[in-house]
């Protein structure tokens, strides 16, 4: 993050559905890791396939797909 902002990290299906907020506070500047363990938001294992990870810091929005493998 170039400046502190409000940090939102989710993880959606191909479906649009929301599975997973990995984040979602109030970060100061500075680099961060998040590791996702393949769970949805109740702690069951998700499916092989295709899902959206998506960043929102502040006015800065990113959405990438991603492809998880079994």
């Amino acid at each position: 993050l170039p400046q502190t902002a409000q940090v939102s990290l989710k993880i959606y299906n191909i479906l649009g559905q929301q599975l997973k907020t990995l984040t979602h506070d109030h970060q100061p500047a500075g680099r961060y890791q998040v590791f996702w363990e393949s769970r949805d938001s109740v702690g069951i294992e998700v499916a092989s396939g295709i899902y959206f990870i998506r960043l929102e810091a502040g006015t800065y929005a990113l959405t990438r797909k991603m492809v998880l493998l079994r």
